[in-house]
């Protein structure tokens, strides 16, 4: 199939993407941008391309923007990444996508810190801290899933330019000759003009060094400084004092609710970077219908929890997973939005998972279900923040 007809085979399947894709987003259509993205795929990589990747990071490009023009219509383009993920999430039986599927193409759209990186935007280190994150989310080696990263970042800007079938706005970020970009044979990318390939290289180097130490396994993600020995399960007690909710050999991945945000939006900011934070889908949903049925405060509030928590998709150990309501007991409330929450939660239960709730109905199921519960002025209480 074309990409047309791709795009059409997607809108059959899930109709509600028809006015998405035809949605306009500045000064360009959503379809006719994904269609130049995808041509250039197809153009300078698709050749080189492992036939058994192909259609999947096919799919990927066609639905990269999906949520776009969401965030756009709310105000606020830079949520575009969680509207696209929430999507994706929401319609994926519709699509045909595998849980592996999802998980890497949420990891490659997490991991667009890239594009930011290029424009100077934020620092190599973090840039670097958060690819590292995104391909160990989906325990992928480091240096395949920078290619694929570096493979989605180099069609997304080519679709802008004018030898691409878009405006002309960003060719001088490519070497060109006889109006085409230059494909390197020796990198299976193109080439990067010369400011713009050295910082392209000063990250690939970072990489390569993940790379050729991944088997001592000496890597600290925090800094560029490989002396950190991550052998299985770190002993958390070398990092802090014993906290009544953190347990020794246990991954201790926060669960946080809703309230959570609206009360204290700079919730994530407090929980230290070495332990992991998974977002319940319902919870961004909640938060996005809540910023226009609060006081203005709690507004403002919700505001700035949604922003933080797009950036934290950058900068941190930060992932967002659907509900399953299949953990539940046969008693609870299917539809019950709390409940969504606790079954995230129940997906980690072998890693004691925190739920940080100030909700008096959702911390007597989380108990009652021996997770590990803390409300939120105790957590700050004993963080002393």
């Amino acid at each position: 199939m074309n990409v047309n007809e791709r795009i059409e085979d997607i809108s059959k399947k899930v109709p509600a993407f028809v006015a998405l894709y035809n949605a306009r987003v500045r000064h360009y259509i959503i379809k006719q941008h994904i269609i130049n993205v995808y041509n250039q795929f197809e153009k300078y990589f698709s050749k080189s391309f492992d036939k058994n990747e192909i259609e999947w990071f096919r799919v990927f490009l066609l639905l990269h923007d999906i949520g776009k023009s969401i965030a756009y219509k709310k105000g606020n383009i830079n949520n575009q990444i969680v509207e696209t993920i929430i999507l994706l999430e929401q319609y994926s039986t519709e699509l045909d996508l595998s849980e592996e599927n999802l998980d890497i193409f949420n990891a490659l759209l997490r991991a667009s810190s890239l594009g930011k990186y290029m424009e100077t935007k934020i620092s190599l280190n973090d840039t670097y801290n958060n690819i590292i994150e995104q391909s160990k989310a989906v325990a992928m080696p480091i240096d395949k899933f920078f290619y694929f990263l570096s493979i989605y970042y180099q069609c997304d800007v080519a679709s802008y330019t004018g030898d691409a079938g878009g405006i002309p706005y960003l060719e001088h970020l490519f070497e060109y000759k006889n109006g085409e970009k230059v494909y390197c044979e020796k990198t299976n990318l193109l080439k990067l003009s010369e400011p713009y390939a050295k910082k392209y290289n000063a990250l690939f180097v970072e990489i390569k060094k993940v790379t050729e130490h991944s088997n001592s396994k000496e890597l600290n993600i925090e800094t560029k400084d490989y002396n950190l020995k991550v052998l299985g399960k770190i002993d958390l007690s070398k990092f802090e004092k014993p906290k009544k909710e953190i347990k020794k050999d246990k991954e201790n991945i926060y669960i946080i609710d809703t309230n959570v945000f609206v009360d204290y939006p700079d919730i994530i900011s407090k929980i230290d970077k070495q332990y992991q934070i998974v977002l319940s889908a319902k919870v961004i949903d909640e938060l996005d219908y809540l910023k226009i049925s609060l006081t203005e405060q709690q507004k403002k509030n919700v505001h700035k929890a949604i922003k933080q928590i797009n950036e934290s998709f950058d900068k941190r150990n930060l992932k967002m997973d659907k509900a399953d309501l299949s953990l539940l007991p046969v008693d609870f409330n299917k539809k019950s939005p709390d409940n969504f929450i606790l079954s995230v939660a129940l997906k980690y239960n072998s890693e004691n998972p925190i739920m940080l709730t100030s909700d008096n109905g959702l911390q007597i199921k989380s108990k009652g279900l021996n997770i590990t519960t803390i409300t939120l002025k105790e957590f700050l209480k004993q963080n002393r923040h």
